[in-house]
């Protein structure tokens, strides 16, 4: 390339000399008289950061015009053309920049990423900021904008790798440590989440996301303790925060304090009246305290100002459902399925609306967990007198169950297969093979069937255990000790801690129920309680026989032919209380009534009895004291 011409050499020189004292806008002026000297010299035209970015494409105009193949031109063409709005021109400028010159520094793809990002495509741009981090590896700035953009594409490990080596390079900046805590732990990095959290607090101790952040982390390094400590420290320093008060509301909740997350969850509603996250709280707060016209009006307020939140209207859903319109309610909770926690779907035929079903072709796809399937599936003998040859996806625990039940029903896996940190049920095999061309999911049958509150169920089950594991179960509990009816006990789930512990009990909480006179119990619990019945035997002298011989869990067909050898069940609000309750067996159940549809008996099963009434909140002890006082009345063994 030709030697620069003198007077632009001239300008440049006090150009540069300007910059290094810092007066950047003498700077600019000498470095354009410079290119007015020498129009379209490349060596020139990078100097050239200020002005309007028209200003940038007719600089860089000329430099290619001199020089096509000059990556840094190209470069600046591309982001010049990108602030103007033209995303595919960028992109061909940039990607000539990347061709020219592949080993440079990484600026080019660094700007083809920010282009690919801002039109949306977050998975085309991280191979763009990935080459940007490699070319450049000592530059935190690469590293952050390959965080922001894997996390936009969801790609949580590659953006939990670069923002906590970003944090290493500047370990006391406290927006980078944040940036590193939402990263690491959607990657399910927890213990990096929580470390960097607290370095976040501890660079900027007012800085309320870092306590908020540190407050989301703690689940399980810390503990829900600890989220708690740190959301109510979140709410000290930006008590104008709303989304400071509806992190304590859901720490609160998780506790199981239904009050203190009700009392934050208003705060937060004070401070924006419109806040969605604050109505949630405060409705679900409200439910779980069951006070439904509070959570009601919260819940409608909150969807009047966000009508297609579908979790507001699941809320609301639930408040009909308990007081209100019980057809409506069930119409509200149709909006789950498009929620952030339905699960996700891959090739589901349409969705049947209106009233009439399809003779065939009809996929009643499964949801939610083993229980609320039982449940749902209650409505199954009514659907098969509209639609008589349905495909039902179930958990094939149960196969055999809904086989011997219903005679050649239709049955499939549940066709859940997992990926990154949640699952997907994927139908694009079942549906071509099985000629399936509609749909409805199982808890839209209640929808269909079970719409007025006023006719309950008057079914005392639907499912018939294998007669022969009956028999012999009753031949083998019959010999245990002791004479009187035999008892089925469950008295948690196997999802246990913080907000579930509200439900479930310890077994020692039992003991009303056990020291009633006149019954044999049984153990019905499914996940490991060796060291708990040991403990209640040595400390209270109370046997309760368990049949170390069956996986409670796996087996539970072989579960289903026990409890129908017991002359009843009393159960917290588990699967096992549903599997009771759907095999006809009389079910005490230590909750309100399943949905709290109704009071003094359960609207899907006329075998259940619920300890609790709708207006009451969950009390465990109550309604243990409740059960025990029924057993009194109860004595008669089932036949």
């Amino acid at each position: 390339m030709r030697p620069l011409d003198p007077i632009a050499q001239q300008a440049l020189r006090r150009g540069l000399a300007d910059r290094a004292a810092q007066r950047s806008a003498a700077a600019q002026d000498w470095f354009r008289a410079a290119i007015c000297a020498a129009p379209g010299d490349p060596r020139l035209v990078t100097l050239v950061i200020g002005g309007d970015a028209r200003t940038q494409i007719r600089l860089c105009g000329r430099a290619l015009c001199l020089d096509p193949l000059q990556p840094q031109i190209l470069e600046l063409a591309g982001q010049a053309t990108a602030e103007l709005g033209d995303g595919p021109g960028s992109e061909k400028l940039l990607r000539r920049a990347l061709v020219v010159d592949p080993q440079g520094t990484g600026r080019a793809a660094f700007a083809m990423a920010d282009t690919l990002t801002r039109a949306g495509r977050s998975a085309a741009a991280v191979p763009f900021a990935w080459w940007a981090a490699v070319s450049e590896p000592n530059q935190p700035t690469t590293l952050v904008r390959l965080a922001m953009v894997a996390g936009q594409a969801e790609r949580w490990a590659l953006a939990a790798t670069a923002a906590l080596k970003a944090c290493r390079m500047l370990p006391l900046l406290p927006e980078l440590a944040v940036t590193a805590v939402v990263a690491a732990r959607e990657a399910d990095r927890g213990q990096e989440a929580w470390a960097w959290a607290r370095r976040a607090v501890a660079a900027a101790p007012q800085n309320a996301d870092g306590a908020r952040l540190l407050s989301e982390s703690a689940n399980r390094p810390a503990g829900l303790a600890s989220r708690r400590r740190w959301a109510r420290r979140a709410t000290m320093i930006q008590p104008l925060s709303a989304a400071a008060w509806e992190q304590r509301a859901l720490a609160e909740r998780a506790e199981g304090d239904f009050s203190a997350s009700q009392s934050a969850a208003r705060r937060g509603l004070l401070v924006t009246p419109d806040d969605r996250g604050g109505a949630w709280s405060m409705a679900q707060a409200a439910i779980s305290r069951a006070q439904y016209d509070l959570a009601g009006r919260v819940a409608r307020t909150g969807w009047t100002a966000h009508p297609q939140d579908s979790e507001l209207a699941y809320l609301w859903g639930q408040v009909e459902k308990a007081v209100g319109d019980l057809g409506r309610g069930w119409d509200l909770e149709a909006a789950r399925t498009t929620g952030p926690r339905f699960h996700r779907t891959v090739g589901l035929p349409p969705r049947v609306d209106g009233p009439d079903l399809p003779a065939e072709g009809m996929l009643v796809a499964a949801e939610q967990g083993i229980g609320d399937e039982l449940l749902f599936m209650s409505c199954l003998p009514d659907l098969l007198a509209d639609c008589p040859a349905p495909v039902v996806e179930a958990d094939p625990r149960f196969h055999p169950l809904f086989r011997r039940s219903f005679p050649g029903l239709r049955l499939i896996d549940r066709q859940v297969r997992a990926e990154g940190k949640g699952a997907i049920y994927d139908y694009t095999g079942v549906v071509p093979a099985l000629g399936l061309t509609s749909h409805i999911h199982a808890g839209d049958l209640p929808a269909r069937y079970r719409r007025d509150r006023a006719r309950p169920s008057t079914q005392g089950g639907y499912l018939t255990a294998d007669p022969a594991k009956v028999a012999a179960w009753r031949a083998r509990v019959g010999g245990l000790g002791g004479e009187g009816p035999l008892i089925g006990l469950c008295w948690r789930s196997m999802m246990g801690g913080g907000l579930r512990s509200a439900y479930y009990a310890e077994l020692p909480q039992m003991l009303p129920i056990l020291r009633v006179p006149g019954y044999r119990f049984v153990c019905l619990q499914y996940d490991e309680c060796r060291d708990e019945l040991d403990s209640l035997r040595r400390e209270h002298g109370i046997e309760l026989w368990r049949p170390e011989d069956l996986d409670q869990l796996e087996d539970l067909d072989g579960v289903a032919a026990l409890i129908s050898a017991l002359d009843g069940v009393v159960s917290t609000a588990t699967s096992v209380c549903v599997l009771a309750a759907a095999l006809g067996c009389p079910t005490i159940r230590l909750a309100s009534s399943f949905y709290s549809i109704l009071d003094d008996r359960d609207f899907f099963f006329a075998n259940v009895t619920p300890t609790l009434r709708r207006d009451e909140a969950m009390d465990i002890s109550l309604a243990v004291e409740r059960a025990a006082g029924l057993l009194r009345t109860r004595a008669q063994p089932r036949n």
